[in-house]
C-alpha cells in the first residue's frame, strides 16, 4: 500500500460489507409489505414507496456485491480486474440502472400520489429521461461509432 488510492480502495472494500448487509436487511424487512403492496388493486402512494424501497436496496445490494469482486482484484493486483470491470456492464444495466429506475419510478409515483395539488409529471420525466438517454447514445455512435 503506497498511495492514498491504496487506502481509498481498502475503506471501500471494508465499507461494501456493512452496505451489502445493511441493504440485505432492509429488504428483508420490507419484503413482506411490498409483497402485500405489489398485490394490491389500486396502490397508494405509501405502497409504491415501500415498493421503491425494495426495489432500491436490492439494486444496491446486487450491484456491491459484483463490484466488491473487481476493486478486490484491484487492490491486490490481479490480472481479472479488467475482465471484471468490463463484464461489470451487464451488472450496472439490470441492477444499477434497471433497479434504480424502478425504485425512483415507485418513489415518484408515491410522491405523485400523497401531494397536494396533485403533480402530474412522472411520465413526462420518464419518457423525457429515456429519450435523453437514447439520444446520447445515438450521438455517440454518431461521433465516435466504428
Amino acid at each position: 500500500m503506497n498511495t492514498i488510492q491504496d487506502y481509498a480502495e481498502l475503506v471501500s472494500l471494508g465499507m461494501t460489507i456493512p452496505t451489502v448487509v445493511l441493504a440485505i436487511a432492509v429488504v428483508h424487512m420490507w419484503m413482506p409489505s411490498a409483497k402485500e403492496a405489489w398485490k394490491q388493486e389500486s396502490k397508494s402512494g405509501h405502497d409504491w414507496f415501500i415498493m421503491g424501497v425494495v426495489a432500491g436496496f436490492c439494486g444496491s445490494a446486487l450491484d456491491n456485491i459484483y463490484w466488491f469482486l473487481p476493486w478486490t482484484a484491484a487492490f491486490l493486483d490481479h490480472p481479472a480486474f479488467a475482465d471484471l470491470t468490463n463484464f461489470g456492464v451487464f451488472f450496472n444495466i439490470f441492477f444499477r440502472q434497471g433497479l434504480g429506475i424502478v425504485a425512483a419510478f415507485c418513489h415518484l409515483r408515491a410522491a405523485e400520489l400523497s401531494t397536494r395539488p396533485k403533480l402530474k409529471f412522472l411520465n413526462s420525466v420518464l419518457v423525457s429521461s429515456y429519450l435523453l438517454g437514447i439520444a446520447y447514445a445515438i450521438i455517440l455512435v454518431i461521433s465516435y461509432g466504428n
